[in-house]
C-alpha cells in the first residue's frame, strides 16, 4: 500500500503541469458546493451541489488512470465523464438529509475513490463502476480505509493551505486509487486464474 501510494505520488509529480490543470477543473467544479456551504444555504442545496464536483471527478479519474499507467496523460481525458456514476455517488450526499444519512455518506467516502478508479481503469460506467468499487473495498478493507484516511487528511491540508493544495488533491488521490485498483485487479485475476 505504501509503495503504491509513493508510486502514485511520483507519477503525479512527473505530470505536474497537467495534474495542476486537472486539479483546477475539480476546484472550479467544487465552487457551487463551497458557495452553498459558506453562505449557509439549506442542507438540501449543499447536498445537491455535490453533483458538479463528482461529475468532474469522474473525468479526473480518467486522467489519473492515464497517469497511473504512465501513458502520457492527455487533458482530453477530463471530458470522459460518467454522469450516472456521479449521480449515484451524489445520491449519498442527498441521503445526508435523513437522520441515517451518515451511513451512506461514509460508504461513499470508503467506496467512492475505488468506484471512480475502477470505472477509469477498466472503462466501466455507472452502477458497474460502483459494484467494482464495493468489491475492491471489501476485498482489501485496510487499503480502502487507508485511502479514506488519506482523503480526509488531504481535504484538511487543502483547507489549511487556503486552497493552494486543492489543485493537487483530487488528481493525486485518484492516481493513488488507480494504482491500488490496478494492483488489486491483477491480484484478483491471478487468484481466479489459479482457482480454475
Amino acid at each position: 500500500m505504501v509503495e503504491l501510494a509513493k508510486e502514485g505520488a511520483v507519477a503525479s509529480w512527473h505530470e505536474l503541469p497537467r495534474t495542476l490543470a486537472a486539479g483546477a477543473g475539480a476546484v472550479v467544479a467544487a465552487a457551487p458546493l463551497a458557495a452553498s456551504l459558506l453562505s449557509g444555504a439549506p442542507r438540501w442545496l449543499a447536498a445537491a451541489a455535490v453533483l458538479p464536483l463528482l461529475l468532474a471527478l469522474t473525468g479526473v479519474a480518467s486522467f489519473a488512470a492515464q497517469v497511473a499507467r504512465g501513458d502520457g496523460p492527455s487533458l482530453t481525458a477530463l471530458r470522459r465523464v460518467d454522469p450516472v456514476l456521479a449521480l449515484l455517488l451524489s445520491a449519498a450526499g442527498l441521503a445526508l438529509l435523513a437522520p441515517w444519512g451518515v451511513v451512506p455518506a461514509a460508504a461513499v467516502l470508503i467506496v467512492g475513490p475505488y468506484a471512480l478508479a475502477y470505472g477509469a481503469v477498466r472503462g466501466k460506467r455507472g452502477l458497474t463502476a460502483v459494484r467494482g468499487g464495493v468489491i475492491l473495498a471489501a476485498y482489501r478493507p485496510s487499503w480502502a480505509l487507508t485511502l479514506t484516511g488519506l482523503t480526509v487528511i488531504a481535504a484538511f491540508a487543502a483547507v489549511a493551505s487556503a486552497g493552494v493544495l486543492a489543485l493537487v488533491v483530487a488528481p493525486l488521490l485518484l492516481t493513488i486509487a488507480c494504482r491500488q485498483t490496478t494492483a488489486l485487479l491483477s491480484e484478483i485475476d491471478r487468484t481466479q486464474g489459479g482457482a480454475r
